[in-house]
């Protein structure tokens, strides 16, 4: 059972949806499914990564880019036709040097991420990578929980003008980390896992779950190890796995 509770906008196109739920736990990088029910447009449910979750809680960050997205933005407080969590998350580290890259939306799942991290002793250097300062949500809360927190964006309008993938590899040029997490477009995850190919990158991928449950096969990706879905398999994958270029 999913209620929503609250739905307010932190970014241009950006919301942030407050859902009770009976599940109390998961694991950063899996996902909800939503339908929206008040009609048969869209058919298709939408996933959402999920931004936090505390108890019977979470959190999830809407871009509204289509007419599904709008309707689930518009919906009232009340029962929700959701499902989940699913899918395979992020590994949680203890006492090591990580570093998030994220992009976009696909900052989202990276927070709920950097707050199991600092739980464990990880130190967590993140770089926030946005279109320009109006899509960036809720940056004081990465900040609070990053021992670094460096911003870039495209035009310049916040922090480092830019995309994070330059500025990722200054920093491990500079210092040692064991493991980069990142969620974004997949062209910055491509050259994110190509230029720093001699450190474990965990990718989540943005793909579109049909049913979320891996019975469709509409979720998959290509790897060294033959196709796998996204939905069940992932989204979160071995960055150094996945070929890029096969569709």
């Amino acid at each position: 059972m999913f209620t929503l509770i609250e739905t307010k906008p932190v970014a241009d196109d950006h919301y942030l949806l407050t859902l009770h739920c009976d599940a109390k736990e998961s694991i950063p990088g899996q996902f909800i499914n939503i339908k929206v029910n008040t009609s048969t447009d869209p058919l298709i449910r939408r996933p959402f990564s999920i931004f936090d979750h505390d108890q019977t809680t979470i959190h999830i960050v809407i871009r509204v880019v289509g007419k599904g997205t709008e309707r689930i933005v518009a919906l009232h407080p009340g029962p929700v036709d959701c499902i989940g969590p699913f899918g395979k998350g992020f590994s949680v580290v203890t006492g090591k040097k990580a570093l998030l890259v994220g992009g976009g939306v696909g900052n989202a799942p990276l927070y709920y991420l950097a707050k199991m991290l600092r739980r464990v002793n990880t130190q967590v250097t993140y770089i926030y990578g946005s279109r320009s300062a109006s899509h960036i949500f809720l940056l004081d809360r990465y900040q609070e929980l990053s021992h670094t927190c460096i911003v870039t964006t495209d035009d310049g309008s916040l922090g480092i003008k830019g995309n994070p993938i330059d500025v990722a590899k200054d920093i491990v040029a500079k210092h040692k980390f064991d493991i980069v997490y990142t969620c974004g477009p997949e062209i910055m995850m491509k050259r994110l896992s190509r230029e720093l190919s001699h450190i474990p990158i965990e990718a989540s991928l943005e793909r579109y779950f049909g049913c979320g449950v891996g019975l469709c096969s509409g979720c998959a990706v290509a790897t060294i190890n033959g196709y796998r879905r996204a939905c069940i398999d992932g989204p979160v994958f071995d960055a150094h796995t996945v070929l890029w270029d096969t569709p």
